[in-house]
């Protein structure tokens, strides 16, 4: 009887290595098929004719000027499953436009924007913050008359889908912030006209076929 039991012994611990090992191998296989089944980043890139820039500042303590930018260009990547991504976008400073000629060739000049030598106000985004509804913010830098400057932005909109008519999958971002134009060397005018400029930015991306 004991030779009998010890000879059993032998297939009971074979057979429970041999359903680990097929343990393991079921789980590192559902792990491969979780990993390859994760979506790719999405990539959009900006429509330049439906996304435009604005801005708002104090002039003489008394009214508030406004305008905005008519060009830009850039791309929008996010990837839902990890909350990841990157915002990067480029306005063209010549594209300034307050409804009045004159002011216009004024800002564009070396007194502010001076846009002959620094053509484009460049944002890009190091950080995307994410909250239950999805897209809320980024920290990222920003680029202004050659000066780079930390800027957090906060997300107000983000509504993705298809587009009415064509079917094409976009998105739809509005996005605020404010800086100190004195910080990018823009002195001219203080405090006649404000330091702090508002911004919001409206972006339509759509998104790039892989």
């Amino acid at each position: 009887m004991k030779s009998g039991s010890r000879f059993r012994s032998k297939p009971i611990a074979s057979e429970t290595t041999r359903l680990a090992a097929c343990a393991v191998l079921a789980l590192a296989a559902w792990s491969l098929g979780v990993s390859s089944a994760r979506a790719e980043p999405e990539v959009f890139r900006i429509d330049p004719e439906t996304t435009r820039g604005e801005f708002a500042v104090g002039h003489f303590w008394l009214s508030t000027l406004r305008g905005q930018f008519g060009r830009a260009q850039g791309t929008i990547v996010l990837d839902a499953d990890t909350h990841a991504g990157s915002i990067d976008f480029a306005i063209e400073a010549s594209s300034v436009d307050t409804g009045w000629s004159i002011r216009d060739n004024f800002i564009r000049s070396e007194n502010m924007f001076d846009a002959v030598r620094f053509p484009t106000v460049h944002f890009r985004s190091t950080q995307l913050t994410f909250d239950d509804t999805g897209l809320a913010g980024a920290s990222g830098e920003l680029t202004l008359r050659n000066v780079t400057r930390p800027v957090a932005v906060k997300v107000e909109r983000l509504e993705c889908g298809p587009e009415w008519g064509s079917g094409q999958q976009g998105c739809g971002v509005a996005v605020v912030s404010s800086i100190k134009r004195s910080d990018f060397g823009m002195t001219f005018g203080l405090p006649f006209v404000a330091d702090n400029i508002d911004l919001s930015f409206h972006l339509t991306a759509f998104r790039v076929k892989p």
